[in-house]
């Protein structure tokens, strides 16, 4: 497509007063627009052909024309003056060519700085060409509005951005701040700003001496609107590389008829911006989506931006013709609405960037964050109102209590772990845990919690033994609650891992064989779930706030404090599958992805998993695979897409991935090689575990160190696998990742968390003496020391009291007396003392019966009994 030297066209300064019927006309034609009255191609006639009388230039024209040949002739209407530009000169029609403004042999385009008199232009950079599709969602707007359009704009640039000729940036935040920021982050070169604009005439506004226009942010704080003036919002670009903006606003075109100033367009373009777009008057949100549409196709095969509106402008003749409107009034509205975008351009011929760049194709990253444990996406995407809404109304503490259910798969976990982050970025303190199962034992997550609180706190919290733990949760939470000055979330994830099937009620006993084995790792009923979500309740008017994640809805919940995520909308699937390196081929196959979007009803993980299957299948087997999953419901989708997976992976595969599960946290690839040696050994591990990792099998996530790469099955193949009938892993494959996370303990992470993690492990192997040793030698001791002697009391000591072996067992006991002391409960201590004494006499435990009598000295110097202190001493001593 080439073009020909432009035509411009210079009207009279006094154009008006020699043809004052076109004013009268522009004004009723602005009023049609502005009270949605029928505009017909006549109206628009009427007064375009006027501009063209207006003009005296058929001899000019013609001339221009029969230069440009065949090639597209671009004509620009140049003037200063603020009355000539208000005047609709996209409706300019001549006798033979008709509407100039969306005919296919021109380009319409306006300018009002001279080449002599415009601002210093930012230079052109070699591509990819960044865009920003920034929208403001505020009140008054629907949430569909702004997804459809987002949903257009990305349909058309996904093969540009699979290729690496574009990327694209969508924030899910409208403030006036953030846009400043993100302007000079990630400087863009094509700005959508999408939203309402508003323009205020000074005969209608009495506290106002001149016109001005807004566009309508999203408050900072609120969900109320917050009016930016053109001369602010011009601002924001200065020292930017923006080469064109396109104010998706009504109104945003408009502007006085005596300053050029006012209007929104017109300040950006006097700021420097070589290309602003924007709408005369209102246009309709079906009309702007599909002009969005068509204008973002053009830019992707690199036009001009003057013909890429042209093109955008024919595509909303009629916007509404072909769609199933059951009022056809609307859709005979909608007719007018093309001539409304303009262009103001310095330059209409410059390019956005220079497309003379070596593409590189977008990297997909498998990495994934993670909040106390939970992991959570890289990137949020989507559920734009409800992210917006219930981040302020938790931040504002309007909203206490929160239960997010649905489906699997539709973002429940992603939502609740993006509004707990946005609460920690306000300097919130969260207690965050996972019920899934293979997640850390609830006491290293009491530990955590105490760790939290002041020497000062702590020394209150420890002052008794509380054995209830709806008393312990509302003690713990009272003080990390005034620790947070008010500003404590406690957020339970995947609450249904706990919650009874039939009843809905939390049930934390389960009897499979992996339950079984979290019991042994936990102790009985190890979570008390509801008791700590009964005392969160309690504390609502202490700073304590709660919220919960499940499948299921809690019987008696109160509907207020309750949100039913429904499916994942079509735009923010468009974003998903942006992220997704398997799903890069059906990025230019529009039909495609909306039929997935439909079949998978929104599952966002099935998604991921479908994504996966796709290279293991040829066309028909996926028609019969899709066929297959649209009959399925939401639940099960993901379950048959992994079924689909895994039965396309390779036996050396599918053993791998059988023998991870013998890991409960990630591992670097050394641990994924150990397992690989047990029994029949497994050829080239790494190999398989990268194709394991493509089919998002695997998750791959950074150590706390940030350098080491980890691996991991993620949580939703693990409860796959252990659901169905695949066999356990053998205690070998146990037993291998315990002398794994042993030589990492011994020889790289002395530490507390691998010491829990290696106790863990050895109990998952069945090596209970070495877990139990390690227990008493080294995890006791350190929690002790630290102060958490609540949790050692309840959740370490217990269960080695009632060991067979007799030494672990006197050992126990000593300790737990140990513990009562440190809390002041002397009775007691002293009993659990005696206790191990006498199991350490009957053993011969010279050493241990030493170390008992000297402890129980300690309880009677406590007491102030230094008489019978000094007996034991001397006992100790002999």
């Amino acid at each position: 497509m080439f073009t020909s030297a432009p035509f411009i066209i210079q009207p009279e300064d006094d154009l008006i007063s020699q043809h004052p019927a076109l004013k009268h006309l522009s004004s009723q034609l602005a009023l049609k627009y502005a009270h949605h009255e029928l505009v017909t191609d006549n109206d628009l006639q009427i007064i375009g052909s006027l501009l063209w009388r207006a003009l005296d230039c058929a001899e000019e024209y013609d001339n221009a024309c029969r230069k440009a040949g065949m090639a597209i002739l671009p004509i620009i209407i140049a003037s200063p003056q603020a009355a000539i530009q208000q005047l609709p000169w996209e409706t300019l029609y001549h006798p033979e060519k008709q509407f100039i403004g969306k005919a296919s042999a021109f380009s319409l385009s306006r300018q009002i700085i001279s080449k002599e008199d415009q601002a210093t232009l930012a230079p052109i950079e070699k591509g990819p060409l960044r865009i920003l599709l920034f929208t403001s969602l505020t009140d008054d707007q629907a949430r569909l509005d702004i997804e459809k359009e987002q949903e257009q704009v990305q349909e058309a640039l996904l093969p540009l951005i699979s290729k690496g000729m574009v990327q694209l940036e969508m924030p899910d935040d409208g403030r006036f701040s953030s846009f400043q920021s993100i302007l000079k982050q990630y400087q863009p070169h094509l700005v959508f700003l999408s939203g309402h604009g508003k323009f205020y005439d000074k005969d209608l506004i009495a506290k106002q001496h001149d016109d001005y226009a807004t566009f309508v942010f999203e408050d900072e704080t609120s969900t109320n609107s917050q009016e930016i003036d053109g001369k602010t919002l011009a601002n924001a670009f200065v020292g930017t590389g923006v080469q064109a903006v396109v104010l998706s606003a009504c109104q945003s075109g408009m502007s006085s008829s005596d300053k050029l100033s006012t209007g929104l367009m017109q300040q950006l373009a006097i700021q420097g911006i070589p290309h602003v777009i924007g709408m005369r008057e209102s246009i309709f949100d079906d009309a702007g989506r599909l002009f969005a549409r068509e204008f973002c196709d053009q830019i992707a095969q690199q036009a001009r931006i003057d013909i890429a509106l042209q093109a955008a402008r024919r595509a909303i003749t009629q916007p509404l013709k072909d769609q199933d409107h059951t009022n056809s009034i609307a859709a005979e509205l909608s007719y007018g609405q093309w001539c409304l975008p303009l262009l103001i351009s310095h330059a209409p011929e410059r390019a956005l960037i220079d497309w003379q760049f070596e593409p590189q194709k977008p990297t997909f990253s498998h990495k994934t964050l993670s909040l106390d444990g939970i992991p959570l996406a890289q990137h949020f995407v989507g559920r734009r109102k409800e992210q917006r809404e219930l981040s302020l109304a938790l931040q504002s503490r309007q909203q206490t209590q929160l239960l997010i259910t649905g489906a699997g798969g539709q973002g429940k976990t992603a939502l609740a772990g993006q509004l707990a982050q946005k609460l920690q970025q306000q300097g919130w303190t969260i207690l965050a845990w996972s019920a899934h199962p293979e997640n850390n034992r609830w006491s290293d997550f009491l530990r955590y919690i105490e760790a939290q609180l002041t020497e000062a706190s702590r020394q209150h919290y420890t002052a008794s033994w509380r054995q209830d733990e709806q008393d312990k949760a509302m003690a713990l939470l009272e003080l990390l609650a005034q620790q947070a000055k008010g500003k404590l979330l406690l957020f339970f994830d995947n609450l249904e891992s706990v919650q009874s099937p039939t009843t809905r009620e939390i049930d934390e006993q389960q009897n499979s064989f992996w339950q079984d084995k979290f019991s042994q790792l936990w102790g009985k009923n190890p979570t008390h779930f509801a008791a700590w979500i009964t005392a969160a309740q309690q504390l609502q008017d202490k700073g304590v706030s709660l919220m919960l994640t499940s499948r299921w809805k809690i019987p008696h919940w109160q509907e207020a404090h309750h949100l039913a995520l429904t499916q994942c909308s079509y735009n923010d699937y468009l974003a998903l599958a942006r992220q997704k390196a398997a799903l890069q081929p059906l990025l230019s196959d529009r039909e495609k992805l909306r039929k997935i979007h439909k079949t998978l009803h929104g599952n966002a993980r099935a998604l991921s998993f479908f994504a996966a299957a796709l290279h293991d299948i040829d066309s028909k087997e996926e028609a019969q695979f899709l066929q297959a999953l649209k009959k399925a419901n939401a639940e099960s989708q993901q379950d048959m897409a992994l079924a689909f997976i895994v039965r396309h992976r390779s036996p050396a595969e599918q053993d791998l991935l059988n023998r991870l599960q013998a890991y409960t946290v990630p591992v670097a690839i050394e641990g994924v090689v150990k397992l690989s040696l047990v029994d029949k050994k497994l050829e080239n591990p790494r190999g398989l575990l990268k194709n394991l990792l493509h089919v998002s099998l695997v998750e791959k996530t950074r150590a706390n160190d940030g350098q080491q790469a980890e691996y991991q099955l993620s949580h939703q193949v693990n409860q796959w696998l252990k659901q169905t009938n695949i066999t356990p892993p053998t205690r070998p494959l146990f037993i291998a990742a315990a002398e794994y996370h042993d030589y990492l303990f011994k020889h790289e992470k002395k530490t507390l968390s691998q010491a829990i993690i290696l106790h863990s492990a050895l109990q998952w192997a069945e090596n209970h003496i070495q877990a139990d040793q390690l227990a008493l030698n080294f995890i006791i001791g350190n929690l002790s020391h630290q102060g958490f002697y609540q949790t050692v009391l309840q959740h370490w000591l217990p269960a080695l009291c009632e060991s067979k072996d007799d030494k672990t067992r006197g050992e126990a006991l000593g300790q737990t007396g140990k513990q009562l002391h440190h809390i002041g409960d002397y009775d007691a201590a002293l009993k659990y003392l005696k206790q191990s004494l006498d199991i350490r006499q009957e053993i011969g435990d010279k050493s241990g019966e030493g170390t008992t009598l000297n402890n129980i000295s300690q309880i009677y110097d406590a007491r102030g009994d230094y008489e019978t202190a000094l007996k034991y001493l001397k006992q100790s001593l002999d």
